[in-house]
């Protein structure tokens, strides 16, 4: 009744990072964990939220590999037990979950790896959203996300702990997780440090009235990644521009975009048309 939730997640977990429509370096991982978490409403907006786990990794990398991915195993090791603390902070003020056209929402997270595991590292993130209403029809959406991560002590960041960014939920017009340092191959590195800014006017789809199942938006992105440690260049930030439509389907929410690079360089991995089933707006 007072709100307070308690949760417990026991997972196995593979990814191919050089497979599918991700522009990322290549290699791979297998891991199994459990954590617990529980979650604590401070008022009706806000919520504070810890979680505790243990986490065992297994990397592999690959001959085409980049270089500096092969040096972590070498000097690392394959394989990882990771003692990992998380907190986070959340308010949310919008007047709608669905089609909002009020309100904000900030969310601020910490993820550590803590001593006792095998790597130490930290990662920080912090968004924040506001919708101001125009008019009956036009909403002017606003959102700003900063990463920082790095390694702790004498530990580098793993570079499986990356940030990323590209794609329709980040800088639309380029392809998912495809910004920033780039390998021999033209894949991404990620980094430890990520900024994304979006500008994005809504309006309800002419002809259909104040049914706002259907929303058109055109919209200005940027973003940049970085490597763990450097300072942020306006010189590697990549811009866009272009048109989107939400659509509350009855599959579930559906997102289409087409966006249009402002300051493509040789080597950006460039993509127009982009689309996401599910998850929230």
């Amino acid at each position: 009744d007072d709100g307070v939730s308690l949760g417990v997640d026991i997972y196995t977990r593979k990814t191919d990072a050089g497979e599918g429509s991700l522009s990322v370096s290549s290699y791979n991982t297998s891991s199994y964990g459990a954590s617990i978490r529980t979650g604590i409403p401070l008022n009706e907006t806000d919520n504070i939220n810890f979680g505790l786990g243990l986490d065992n990794t297994e990397l592999e990398v690959f001959p085409n590999s980049p270089q500096q991915y092969i040096d972590f195993v070498t000097q690392s090791g394959s394989n990882y037990t990771t003692l990992r603390g998380d907190v986070s902070y959340a308010r949310d003020s919008l007047d709608s979950r669905i089609v909002p056209t009020r309100g904000t929402v900030q969310r601020a997270g910490a993820e550590i790896g803590l001593p006792g595991g095998s790597l130490t590292y930290y990662k920080l993130s912090y968004q924040h959203q506001v919708y101001f209403p125009l008019s009956r029809t036009l909403t002017l959406f606003l959102n700003g996300e900063i990463g920082l991560a790095d390694g702790l002590g004498n530990d580098v960041l793993p570079f499986f702990k990356n940030f990323y960014a590209g794609g329709i939920s980040s800088v639309r017009g380029y392809r998912t997780g495809s910004l920033g340092p780039k390998d021999s191959n033209g894949d991404s590195l990620g980094g430890g440090r990520k900024i994304v800014a979006n500008a994005e006017i809504l309006t309800t789809l002419p002809g259909l009235g104040q049914d706002k199942s259907v929303r058109v938006s055109a919209f200005l992105d940027v973003g940049t990644i970085e490597a763990a440690g450097s300072s942020f260049s306006s010189d590697n930030a990549r811009y866009s521009t272009g048109i989107g439509v939400y659509w509350i389907s009855p599959v579930g929410p559906l997102r289409f975009s087409y966006g249009f690079p402002l300051n493509a360089k040789d080597g950006d991995r460039k993509e127009g048309f982009q689309f996401q089933l599910g998850g929230a707006f």
